[in-house]
């Protein structure tokens, strides 16, 4: 018989039987079983996670179909996890399961490899296979995601990215309906075009929120700041660098582009 295919977010899940004891990947916790097929394993990457957590999974499968399809796609990705790990050679003094497969790492020295920055063990070979996560606690951000109500690997599936050219044309246009006079105010994105959700940080003199769009659901981080405050302390030359390197980034592993901005 066919085994059936569960496919999420890249990943391509088949029902396995374990011979060895066994990690989830996604939630750290053992595998437990004897008979029958115990847990989920990609058959592309080869992670293997509880059956209970392969719908879970928020990084998807690092397979070179994938990545071309990802980097063909990047102008229509607002989502996405791009921190790799710095993987070296480490000596286990006591046994250890790989991170990623889940299996136990065999030798006596250089059994395989750690990350300097999240302390992540994999094997050798799973090095390929490692998803670009590096500090993140998926498990977490999975729970956070399910409670908001979304799918880790659908989180907004008609969303895209808009060119600051098609954010152009559009001003343009909307100039020639208002006869020259201005942009038309209804295009402009307000405060009441959003609903806020929660507090995602705090800093000196703002925090970040995650809101929604309510014509179309999409989610977004807004950056509020105190203009009282910012000029109190004279960063306005700050706010403004931020504000241009922002515009200027793209597809970049730890900056977010800014997508548009207001003021009330």
């Amino acid at each position: 018989m066919r085994r059936r295919v569960h496919q999420i977010n890249g990943h391509k899940f088949m029902a396995t039987y374990l011979r060895q004891p066994t990690y989830c990947s996604h939630c750290r916790e053992f595998i437990w079983g004897v008979f029958g097929k115990q847990g989920y394993q990609c058959q592309v990457c080869t992670c293997v996670v509880h059956k209970r957590c392969h719908h879970l999974i928020v990084t998807a499968c690092t397979c070179q179909n994938n990545i071309n399809k990802a980097d063909s796609k990047i102008a229509e990705q607002r989502f996405g996890i791009n921190i790799p790990h710095k993987f070296n050679v480490h000596n286990y003094k006591v046994p250890t399961f790989c991170d990623h497969c889940g299996s136990l790492l065999w030798g006596i020295m250089r059994q395989g490899l750690q990350c300097k920055i999240c302390k992540m063990n994999v094997h050798i070979r799973c090095q390929a296979n490692v998803a670009p996560n590096c500090g993140v606690n998926a498990a977490e951000l999975a729970k956070t995601l399910a409670g908001m109500g979304l799918q880790p690997g659908n989180i907004s599936p008609t969303s895209k990215l808009v060119s600051r050219s098609t954010l152009r044309r559009q001003g343009k246009e909307s100039t020639k309906e208002g006869n020259g006079v201005g942009v038309n105010s209804s295009n402009r994105p307000g405060i009441d075009n959003f609903e806020f959700i929660r507090v995602l940080g705090k800093g000196s003199f703002g925090k970040v929120m995650l809101a929604r769009i309510k014509e179309t659901g999409d989610l977004y981080a807004v950056k509020v700041l105190k203009k009282d405050v910012i000029l109190q302390d004279d960063d306005v030359e700050c706010t403004m660098t931020e504000k241009r390197i922002l515009s200027l980034a793209r597809n970049h592993p730890f900056l977010t582009q800014l997508f548009c901005c207001f003021q009330t």
